[in-house]
């Protein structure tokens, strides 16, 4: 090699190093030129931007962090509830519910028709599927589509309706439930009645049906299962008589049987408006001109102790049968349930045992009653304070109207006095006078008005019919047909 082939190569060995030292490489690199000579060395200020890292990006304030961690869990969040979110179905999207065995297509739009919640709804929205099957009855399912499909739907009888109330209870269709909560279907005696609830509110809001009948027919399902339908044993065409009233008729009382039957089941059925009605045989005015009072007329046994009102007077007392003082001021007063204002009470009482107790100095009225009409008056007498009881006998007034063996006569006195009634006199046992006669009538029935006086419950007598004699009492039997 000659010299200036030497020179050439030095000088072009010193210009690579020259090249790899100024970091002047061109792209791509290979492994040749990456790989530094070996007498090479690497400039001091080479790693000058490695410094320490708060110099280059300073924490961020604590504010900051806080709201960018927030931020980052909220997003977790909703994309979590967007993961768990039911799939809401198109409305016209169609679904199979197979009751029973038997199958039903409803859309989405008639399942949520009686919304926004119910069994169907929740059930869909939760399963990946459009087919469910129930055990229930189909028959009356078939009610509950036609139902939800926008069609007013009846029940026929009281079974079929109780049936609905349960299975509109089991699918939470709260919109069925009140429209079948309206009517009542009532078995009285074999017969099915539909009512409004709303009409038994017209004789009070307690009563019957408002009250544990209302709470068992609209609450079905009880500890042990769903209680059946209610049957009420009594007489239909009694019902219908009461329900007529309720509705706002009349009440045709046909006698005196049929009055009786229809307060019984007034007061089983605890209507107190129609019972005070029926309890009021008539509805007079007390006086002859100047003044008035209203009466009310009720059965011995009828007369509700709680609607007596004390009498204006109570001291005062009576020598004998004619009244000559102000015997209106010692007349028990009556409210009646409907509108509460007092009347003057009367009562009718039948099948007596009348005495007839004369003397020289006096003639008295005493009477004997049965069990029951004893204990009606001893109760009368707690509520007047009647402190002495009850006055055994019976007072006349000056005005009553008398029929004795159907004959009209003005007083008994007047009848003992001209023999006009039979009488059979015998010695009293019960009196302390001395002469004393004691004569048996047999009182048919009597009005009375009830008095307190001489701190005793008195019976005054308006109007009466009695029987002297066993032979007049003959007289009146009838014989058998036929």
């Amino acid at each position: 090699m000659n010299e200036q082939e030497e020179s050439n190569k030095k000088q072009k060995t010193s210009n690579e190093s020259t090249e790899f030292l100024n970091f002047d490489y061109e792209f791509p690199l290979d492994a040749a030129n990456v790989i530094p000579p070996e007498n090479s060395s690497i400039p001091e200020d080479l790693f000058t931007f490695v410094t320490d890292i708060n110099d280059i990006a300073p924490e961020p304030p604590l504010e900051i962090v806080t709201r960018i961690n927030s931020q980052r869990q909220q997003q977790q969040r909703q994309r979590q509830q967007q993961q768990n979110k039911p799939i809401v179905p198109p409305n016209q999207g169609v679904y199979t519910i197979i009751v029973g065995g038997k199958p039903f297509r409803l859309s989405w739009e008639s399942l949520k028709s009686d919304g926004p919640s119910n069994f169907f709804i929740e059930y869909f929205k939760k399963k990946k599927t459009r087919v469910m099957q129930i055990d229930r009855d189909p028959d009356i399912f078939e009610l509950i589509v036609r139902h939800l499909r926008g069609y007013y739907i009846r029940s026929t009888d009281d079974i079929q309706n109780q049936s609905l109330l349960y299975d509109a209870t089991y699918f939470g269709l709260n919109r069925l439930k009140k429209l079948l909560q309206e009517y009542s279907y009532l078995n009285v005696g074999g017969r099915v009645f539909r009512l409004p609830w709303t009409l038994f509110q017209k004789d009070g809001t307690h009563n019957f049906f408002t009250g544990p009948l209302m709470h068992s027919l609209l609450s079905p399902h009880t500890e042990e299962g769903n209680s059946p339908p209610i049957y009420i044993d009594r007489d239909p065409d009694i019902f219908a008589d009461i329900v007529n009233h309720l509705r706002g008729y009349t009440i045709h009382i046909r006698d005196e049987m049929h009055r009786k039957n229809l307060l019984k089941d007034a007061q089983y059925y605890v209507l107190r408006q129609l019972s005070d009605k029926l309890l009021t045989a008539q509805q007079t005015v007390a006086g002859f001109g100047e003044g008035s009072n209203a009466e009310v007329l009720l059965l011995l046994q009828d007369v509700r102790i709680v609607n007596m009102l004390p009498p204006k007077v109570t001291n005062l007392s009576i020598p004998n049968m004619l009244i000559s003082q102000d015997w209106s001021l010692t007349q028990i007063q009556y409210k009646r349930v409907k509108d509460g204002t007092p009347h003057t009470l009367l009562v009718q009482v039948s099948d007596l045992c009348m005495q007839i107790h004369k003397s020289a100095a006096t003639v008295k009225l005493m009477y004997e009653m049965n069990h029951a009409d004893i204990k009606k008056m001893n109760s009368m007498a707690n509520m007047a304070k009647a402190t002495r009881g009850v006055n055994m006998e019976i007072y006349i007034d000056k005005y009553c109207a008398i029929t004795i063996d159907d004959n009209q006569v003005k007083s008994i006195e007047y009848c003992m006095e001209n023999d006009l009634i039979d009488t059979n006199w015998e010695a009293c046992t019960k009196c302390d006078l001395e002469d004393c006669q004691m004569s048996r009538l047999i009182l048919q029935r009597a009005i009375c008005g009830v008095h307190l006086v001489d701190n005793m419950i008195t019976l005054c007598a308006l109007r009466l019919e009695a029987i002297s004699s066993r032979f007049r009492l003959n007289l009146k039997r009838e014989f058998l047909s036929g």
